[in-house]
């Protein structure tokens, strides 16, 4: 299953909760953190990995093996990108990018994908091959921050992409936002937390401590779990079951029917 973070505004908190969600879920289901903002990509910093040279970056401009650039950070696996100037040396490999997906989903329940703001032509978005099914906005207590995600929601529904609700993030009840948005998109809104800001100085998610941030969004992934990646998990996996069950008995092409059915049964 990949649920992919997003929003069109840089700056609304898209990789602390892509992030931290990921970490939250690792310890119950096999996940992977994928950085996709090649050129401003954070995620390091959030896991000590900013002067690891085995990024996503460097995958994709062949200095490294696959298996280099997936670290371990307690429970999770983590794919990042490279946080210094050099990233923009880094010739987007759309092909290349998708197969780093797709080959992610073969090991893994879980890949959140923590999405660039720009809508470049390079981005995983625009892709004719649709990986992304299931997208959440992360939405910024601001004026411009509701403006954004209006337009951000505007988007993915044109991509047809499943949006699965709002996360309103740095709520300091600046905009009476639940006046413009609809109140049934909004699946959570996480307070304004200076604790979030020392995550990044000393490379540890805000949700391992004490916090009002990391408390809401812990109440957040346990109902995403139990709504969603269960349900959705179980599904898959009967499904694979009953593939192998087929296979086993009158013979065929199992990758063959995997691609038939994922587009033709099931939307992940």
């Amino acid at each position: 299953m990949k649920i992919g973070f997003y929003n069109i505004q840089g700056g609304t908190g898209k990789t602390t909760i892509a992030a931290n969600m990921a970490y939250y879920l690792s310890d119950r289901i096999k996940t992977v953190y994928l950085d996709c903002d090649i050129y401003g990509g954070t995620g390091a910093l959030l896991f000590g990995l900013e002067d690891n040279p085995n990024t996503l970056n460097a995958y994709l401009t062949e200095k490294c093996d696959f298996n280099d650039i997936i670290h371990e950070y307690k429970n999770l696996s983590v794919v990042v990108c490279d946080t210094t100037p050099n990233a923009f040396d880094t010739d987007t490999d759309q092909k290349k990018f998708l197969e780093v997906i797709k080959t992610l989903e073969k090991d893994y329940d879980v890949i959140i994908l923590d999405l660039p703001p720009n809508i470049t032509e390079g981005n995983i978005l625009f892709s004719s091959e649709s990986v992304l099914k299931k997208m959440i906005v992360v939405a910024e207590d601001s004026i411009p921050g509701i403006a954004n995600t209006l337009k951000t929601i505007e988007l993915l529904n044109a991509l047809n992409l499943e949006i699965m609700g709002i996360i309103v993030n740095k709520d300091r009840n600046i905009v009476d936002f639940e006046g413009i948005l609809n109140e049934d998109d909004i699946l959570a809104i996480l307070p304004y937390d200076k604790k979030v800001e020392y995550q990044w100085l000393e490379g540890v998610p805000i949700i391992e401590k004490r916090s009002s941030f990391g408390k809401e969004l812990t109440f957040l992934a346990d109902e995403l779990s139990e709504t969603y990646i269960e349900k959705d998990l179980a599904t898959l996996r009967a499904l694979k079951i009953a593939k192998e069950f087929r296979s086993s008995i009158i013979g065929g092409n199992d990758e063959a029917d995997d691609n038939n059915d994922n587009e033709n049964n099931f939307k992940f």
